[in-house]
Order: structure tokens, then C-alpha cells, then sequence
């Protein structure tokens, strides 16, 4: 099962945190700033693929057969 980036919305369906479906971590959320929905979803992405690199990417790679 590969990760994938579950957001989590406020009440007016703007994407204010993430976390990771395999392992449940957290993703920082936006900073206050960004206030568009759509800047939020590529800032959270931005934080899933440092998080997936980090913590998944190696696992993955193991489990993958080789020829």
C-alpha cells in the first residue's frame, strides 16, 4: 500500500491540515498567510512529499522485486 495525502477541512471546505494514510503523521499545517485553498493544497502536498521521502520512500523501495 502506497501513501497518500488525507485532508482534513474546516467548516468552510478550506484544507487547513493533512495527514498520511499509511503511518497517520500530521503534516504541518499552512501557515496563516496563504489563504487561498488551492496554495494550501500545494503547500500541504509540499510537506507530504518531504514526509514521504523521509519516512516511506526507502521502505517502499525494499518491498519492490527486483529482476
Amino acid at each position: 500500500m502506497r501513501p497518500e495525502l488525507s485532508f482534513i477541512y474546516d467548516p468552510e471546505m478550506r484544507p487547513v491540515s493533512a495527514r498520511c494514510s499509511l503511518c497517520g503523521e500530521l503534516m504541518q499545517p499552512p501557515p496563516s498567510t496563504l489563504l487561498d485553498a488551492a496554495d494550501m493544497v500545494v503547500w500541504l502536498s509540499q510537506r507530504f512529499i518531504e514526509h514521504h521521502k523521509l519516512k516511506h520512500l526507502n521502505v517502499e523501495r525494499r518491498r519492490v522485486p527486483r529482476d
